[in-house]
């Protein structure tokens, strides 16, 4: 771009970050971001631009395996959310959603209900998105309680419909705890709200009340409707895996055409002509 005397803007810098970023480059992404941020620059970073270093550093770093990796991104990005904050940008449910996402999965659950606080003081109104890494994390630490609240909340404040990923954590919860009549009753709910739980968990359920000998506490309509659901995305599955294999192989084939369209007039001069040599003219067709 410079060579065409064609001044990038902050939608080329930020599009060449990201890419940085999504192959680990981050030195080189931070290089960019503090050369945008140098006094009377023309095109400053945005929102967006803050965005996708927080959201990289997020979820590259527990990628690593290494908690003081870990713990220098976390740094990081609650640096740049800081540094957001400081010029004026409000930051959008993206932003929120990739912080809280990893203080949880970082067992972080103070800074994430921190943040959770500071939505509600901005007005910025959470998603689906946003409850299920506080479902995830309650679930996974055994606080099964404080997830089912987050899923009421979610609900009663219409930030969202749960759906299958919201179910899951917890009836997966509810089933190690013992609490199997519990996770029945969520098991229809999500079936009633128009969800198809996945394969796994309408077995772990259905394994469970067999366990405990009340099979018949999941009536039969529910059993056919589910069944039918779950049999159905199986075959979408399988279908969707035939029509990718099936275009990788059209595509395969339309780059041989083109390939071979671009270079059919070499080998009609080859076919013509043959080559020759001190010995003699030797053809293409008669070489083995």
């Amino acid at each position: 771009m410079k060579q065409l005397r064609c001044k990038p803007d902050v939608y080329a810098y930020d599009t060449v970050i990201y890419a940085l970023c999504r192959v680990g480059f981050f030195k080189k992404a931070k290089f960019l971001l503090e050369h945008m941020e140098l006094p009377g620059f023309r095109c400053p970073p945005d929102k967006y631009t803050y965005t996708i270093m927080i959201g990289s550093y997020c979820k590259h770093s527990l990628l690593t395996g290494c908690k003081k990796a870990i713990r220098r991104r976390l740094w990081e990005a609650n640096h740049l959310f800081r540094m957001m904050l400081f010029k004026g940008f409000t930051p959008d449910v993206v932003t929120y959603n990739c912080l809280i996402d990893w203080c949880c999965k970082t067992y972080r659950i103070g800074r994430a209900l921190e943040l959770f606080e500071d939505m509600n003081k901005r007005s910025c109104a959470p998603n689906r998105v946003t409850y299920n890494s506080f479902i995830r994390y309650y679930c996974v630490v055994n606080e099964i309680d404080k997830a089912i609240e987050m899923l009421k909340r979610m609900r009663e404040m219409n930030h969202g419909i749960p759906t299958t990923s919201s179910y899951t954590p917890i009836i997966y919860a509810l089933c190690e705890a013992g609490r199997v009549v519990e996770a029945r009753d969520f098991l229809t709910n999500l079936g009633d709200g128009g969800s198809i739980p996945r394969e796994y968990t309408y077995k772990l359920v259905c394994d469970a009340l067999d366990t405990l000998g009340e099979s018949n506490l999941l009536d039969g309509e529910m059993h056919r409707k589910i069944e039918g659901g779950v049999a159905n995305r199986a075959c979408a599955s399988r279908r969707g895996t035939v029509m990718s294999d099936h275009a990788v192989e059209v595509e395969a084939a339309i780059s041989f055409r083109q390939w071979l369209r671009n270079n059919i007039h070499m080998a009609e001069g080859f076919a013509a002509r043959g080559l020759n040599n001190e010995t003699g003219n030797i053809n293409e067709t008669d070489t083995p």
